[in-house]
């Protein structure tokens, strides 16, 4: 190695030669994370746009019916909790009832 070679070595190289390597900081990190994120969500939202079952007019629509139609969903969860809480207890009451038939 000549003087001039070691001219144009910069820190890096230096460093790499006696197998060390500078310090890594917070941007080091977040950098290729939020690349890699809003690759991500490219692809994502890509991909979500070739699979879906409906075009874009249609979808608003729907999703429009069903958020008037929520209320009534709502309204309607304790008759179906009630009514599954009763389907569990015929269920339980036949078989204690098969248990003690045999």
């Amino acid at each position: 190695m000549n003087i001039d070679t070691l001219k144009n070595l910069d820190k890096d190289d230096f460093l790499n030669m006696l197998g060390l390597e500078t310090r890594r900081n917070g941007v080091d990190y977040m950098v290729p994370a939020l690349a890699l994120f809003g690759l991500g969500v490219v692809v994502g939202t890509g991909i979500g746009l070739l699979v879906a079952p409906k075009p874009g007019k249609e979808m608003r629509e729907d999703l429009a019916q069903r958020i008037q139609d929520a209320p009534g969903a709502i309204n309607r969860i304790p008759q179906r909790a009630n009514e599954a809480i009763h389907r569990v207890q015929d269920q339980i009451a036949d078989r204690l009832q098969d248990g003690k038939a045999t």
